[in-house]
C-alpha cells in the first residue's frame, strides 16, 4: 500500500484503529450512522480529534433521535382520540375559574351539585349517542325517548305507589328502551334506511306516544324516588359517579375488548370489517339498543329534576348529546371517538348553561358558545389528525 501511494495512487483505508489511521492517512473522514460528520487533514489528524468527533457525533445523533421520538409522540397524541379530552378539561377549568371570579356563588356546594346532577342526564345520553356514532350512524330519538321514560315512570312512581309498582315501572321503561332500540336497528339494517331518517321517524313517533300518554305535564313523582336519585357525596351526586364509571368502563371495552374493536372496525370500514370476521349486524343492533338504554337512564335523571311526567321535557337532549360527543372529538363518519371526551363534553355544555346565568350575558350564549366550540374544535381536531408529515432525521424502527 505504501509503494502504491508513493507512485501517486490513492488508497482508501477503512479502520477503527485511531493509531493506524493517524500513521497512514493524509486525510481522515469520520463517519457516524453512515454519514460523514467531519473531515480531518494534516495536523488535524490526531487521536484526540478523531475520537472526540466520533463521540460527539454519536451523542448528537442520540439527542436528535430523542427529540424526534418526543416529536413523534406529540404528533401521535395530537392525532389521537384524547387531545379533545385534554382541551375540554382545560376549558372546563378555565370557564369555572372565570365564572367564579365574577360570582362567588358559582362554586358553592348547592350549585356544583345541581350542575353535575343536570349534567349526569346529558352525560348518560351522550355515552349512548357515541356508541351509535362509532358505527357511522346517529340516533335522533334519544331526546324523546328520555322524555317517554319520564312519562312512563310517572304512572308507577306517584305518591302511594308500592315498591312493586316501582319495579314494574323500571321494567316498563327498560322494555320501551329495548323496543325503540330494536326498531331503530331494524329500520337501519333490515329496511336499509339512513340512520338519520330512521331515527327521525322514531323521534316523531315517540314524541307522539308521550303526548298520547300525557297531553299535559302530570303525575307527580313521590319525594322518596326523586331524593334517592339526587343522593350525593359532598359536592358530587352519586349518579354522576355512576355515569363516570360507566363511561370509563365503556372506554376500556372500546380499547381493549373484541366488541370494542369490532365497533371501531365497523364504523371505519364496514365491508372490510365483515371480511375480517366482525359481526356487523350484531354490532349495529347492540349499538342502537345500548343507546336507547342509556337514553332512558338519562331520562330517570331528568325525572329527578322535574319531578313530574312532562311529555316535552327530553326533546332538547337530542342535539345536546350530539354536540357533547362531537366536542369530545368523535368523528361523525364513525370509527373514532372517546367516551371520556363525551363525558367531558357533557360537563362543559352543562357548565356553559349554568355559567351564562352567573355571568349575566343572556340565554342566547347557551347556544352561541357550544356552536362556536364545535366549529373551532372540528377544525383544530381535523388539522391535528392530518398532521403526519415525516420528521427530518427520523431513524427507522
Amino acid at each position: 500500500m505504501r509503494a502504491a501511494t508513493d507512485e501517486g495512487k490513492a488508497a482508501v483505508v477503512l479502520s477503527s484503529d485511531v493509531v493506524e489511521l493517524q500513521g497512514l492517512c493524509d486525510r481522515v473522514l469520520v463517519f457516524s450512522r453512515g454519514q460523514v460528520v467531519r473531515s480531518l487533514e494534516g495536523d488535524e489528524i490526531t487521536e484526540e480529534n478523531i475520537t472526540g468527533t466520533a463521540i460527539t457525533a454519536a451523542a448528537g445523533r442520540e439527542g436528535l433521535a430523542a427529540r424526534t421520538r418526543r416529536l413523534l409522540h406529540a404528533r401521535r397524541f395530537a392525532s389521537g382520540d384524547y387531545l379533545p379530552s385534554v382541551v375540554l378539561a382545560l376549558l372546563i377549568l378555565g370557564l369555572g375559574g372565570y365564572t367564579r371570579g365574577h360570582s362567588a356563588l358559582f362554586l358553592t356546594k348547592f350549585n356544583v351539585n345541581s350542575m353535575l346532577l343536570l349534567g349526569t342526564a346529558l352525560a348518560l345520553m351522550s355515552v349512548g349517542q357515541l356508541i351509535v356514532l362509532l358505527t357511522g350512524g346517529i340516533d335522533l330519538s334519544v331526546g324523546p325517548l328520555a322524555g317517554l321514560a319520564v312519562v312512563i315512570f310517572s304512572f308507577f312512581a306517584g305518591a302511594g305507589q308500592s315498591g312493586g309498582m316501582l319495579a314494574l315501572g323500571v321494567l316498563a321503561v327498560i322494555g320501551a328502551a329495548l323496543a325503540v332500540g330494536l326498531a331503530n336497528a331494524a329500520l337501519v339494517r333490515v329496511f336499509r334506511l339512513a340512520s338519520v331518517l330512521a331515527t327521525l321517524a322514531t323521534y316523531i313517533v315517540i314524541q307522539g306516544v308521550s303526548l298520547l300518554l300525557r297531553s299535559q305535564p302530570g303525575g307527580f313523582y313521590r319525594f322518596g324516588v326523586t331524593s334517592a336519585l339526587r343522593t350525593s357525596w359532598g359536592y358530587v351526586p352519586i349518579a354522576f359517579f355512576a355515569a363516570c364509571v360507566l363511561g370509563l368502563a365503556c372506554e376500556l371495552l372500546l380499547r381493549f375488548s373484541r366488541p370494542g374493536l369490532e365497533l371501531r372496525a365497523v364504523g371505519s370500514d364496514e365491508t372490510r370489517a365483515h371480511r375480517l370476521g366482525a359481526h356487523v349486524n350484531v354490532v349495529h343492533v347492540g349499538a342502537y339498543v345500548l343507546c336507547s338504554l342509556f337514553a332512558v337512564a338519562g331520562g330517570m335523571m331528568v325525572a329527578a329534576q322535574v319531578g313530574i311526567g312532562d311529555p316535552r321535557i327530553g326533546t332538547n337532549y337530542t342535539l345536546t348529546s350530539i354536540t357533547a360527543v362531537v366536542l369530545g372529538g368523535a368523528s361523525i363518519f364513525g370509527g373514532r371517538g372517546s367516551f371520556v371526551g363525551a363525558l367531558l363534553g357533557a360537563v362543559l355544555i352543562q357548565e356553559i348553561i349554568t355559567a351564562t346565568g352567573f355571568l349575566q350575558i343572556g340565554i342566547a350564549w347557551q347556544y352561541y358558545l357550544p356552536g362556536a366550540l364545535i366549529l373551532v374544535g372540528a377544525g383544530v381536531y381535523s388539522r391535528a389528525r392530518r398532521a403526519r408529515a415525516p420528521v427530518a432525521g427520523m431513524e427507522p424502527a
